[in-house]
Formats: C-alpha cells, structure tokens, sequence
C-alpha cells in the first residue's frame, strides 16, 4: 500500500452546510483512523483540507473517503489525490 495525500476543496458558498454536518464528517474520518485507513487529517488554509490515507493508488484513496458525509452533500468542490512518498517522520 502507498501513502495517498488527499486535498479537499470546499465551496465557500456552503460554509452552514460545511458547519452543520462537521460532528457527521469527523465521525466518519474516526472510523477510518480507527480502522488504519486514515493516518491524519486536518484543515488546509482557509477552505479546505488535508487527508492522508493507506490506499493502492490515488482512485483506490479517493473511494477510501467516498462515504464521507461532505461529498454526499456537496460542499466539496474539488478532491486531488496523489501518492506521497514521505522521507522524514512516522510513515517512512
């Protein structure tokens, strides 16, 4: 398996949306840690954020986090995956 970074973008427009089902997408995210899937995530800058994932491939990244609640409701305008390949830290 590789190290997947996955970058959210959300839609400004939908900042309440975004607020309201926060505890829902969080939840999930937990679940994947919980199950080894998910290694970090966080906000990235103002309207997006940074997921790091155990997947196959980039697709295989993407379809890890295809249950999230944001997707579902679509507040996430944009999601970019690409494998990373970190030299320094925990996952080495």
């Amino acid at each position: 398996m590789s190290i997947i970074a996955v970058e959210y973008v959300y839609d400004d427009s939908k900042a309440d949306v975004i607020a309201e089902n926060r505890p829902l997408h969080r939840a999930h995210l937990r679940e994947l840690y919980e199950a080894g899937r998910l290694l970090a995530s966080g906000p990235l800058g103002s309207n997006g954020a940074l997921l790091v994932v155990r997947a196959d491939g980039p697709e295989d990244g993407l379809g890890a986090l295809a249950g999230d609640p944001f997707l579902r409701l679509g507040v996430i305008e944009n999601r970019t995956a690409r494998v990373w390949k970190p030299v320094i830290g925990p996952w080495q």
